[in-house]
């Protein structure tokens, strides 16, 4: 194997892992999170207000609550399970949810405006796991390339 190789599958390696970490963070953040609303859409016991809700299409929290459960929390869980295996598609599936992530902030804070720290964090979660993901797949079109 070649020296370009080498220093390619070490860059896949490296951002595989960097997107397995956030998919991980950004997943179990998500489910409890999700799990939290979900449990109380009033949204009290995450010491939210329903008067946050007002400019949005929702009453409460419920709705909001399943969608980040389910496809923020579920979603980066299941690319999490990807990423162990040896799926061909797992870093398309990283990027994808990151870029959901992102989507999602943008969506909140164009609704609710900017409400807490949380925000530019996960946004940044979203872009950074969005990232190595795109790294990853970058990397493996290049070693693919050249096999």
């Amino acid at each position: 194997m070649n020296k370009l190789n080498t220093k390619t599958e070490r860059r896949i390696r490296r951002s595989k892992i960097t997107f397995f970490v956030l998919q991980i963070f950004n997943g179990l953040s998500a489910l409890a999170g999700g799990y939290g609303l979900m449990n109380d859409p009033t949204g009290k016991a995450l010491q939210m207000d329903r008067s946050m809700l007002v400019s949005t299409p929702f009453d409460d929290f419920l709705i909001p609550g399943l969608v980040l459960f389910i496809i923020n929390g579920i979603g980066n869980a299941t690319g999490a399970v990807l990423t162990m295996t040896t799926f061909k598609h797992a870093a398309t599936v990283a990027a994808l949810f990151g870029l959901i992530l992102m989507i999602w902030i943008i969506s909140q804070v164009s609704w609710i405006g900017y409400q807490s720290f949380l925000q530019p964090l996960y946004f940044t979660t979203g872009l950074a796991q969005f990232m190595a993901a795109y790294i990853c797949i970058k990397q493996q079109k290049k070693l693919y390339a050249t096999i």
